[in-house]
């Protein structure tokens, strides 16, 4: 499946970056992205199972233990809505990616 990045996961990996940078340096920064990358093949072959995020329709990835993206599956795509991170709360979370 192709992979897309929406406008609004796109800005959270920004402002995400910026966070790792700042608090952790390049490496941090290298280190996620072999994780994300490797997650995101993951998600292409199909091979992870999909698990729902509260009561929607769309699902979510473990990333790092401080951050999930939130997806939904089309027919010819994934599409990446969201990245959250563990650290806001529950309810912002979820505001966030119901609110369209």
């Amino acid at each position: 499946m192709n992979i897309f990045w929406t406008n609004r996961a796109k800005s959270d990996l920004e402002s995400l970056e910026d966070f790792l940078i700042e608090n952790g340096g390049f490496n941090v920064l290298d280190e996620f992205y072999e994780i994300l990358e490797r997650k995101i093949s993951s998600l292409e072959n199909g091979s992870l199972i999909h698990q729902k995020y509260e009561n929607t329709e769309f699902h979510k990835i473990l990333i790092t233990k401080h951050n999930y993206i939130i997806y939904e599956i089309s027919e010819t795509q994934i599409n990446l809505l969201n990245m959250i991170n563990n650290f806001r709360d529950p309810e912002s979370n979820y505001k966030l990616i119901t609110e369209k």
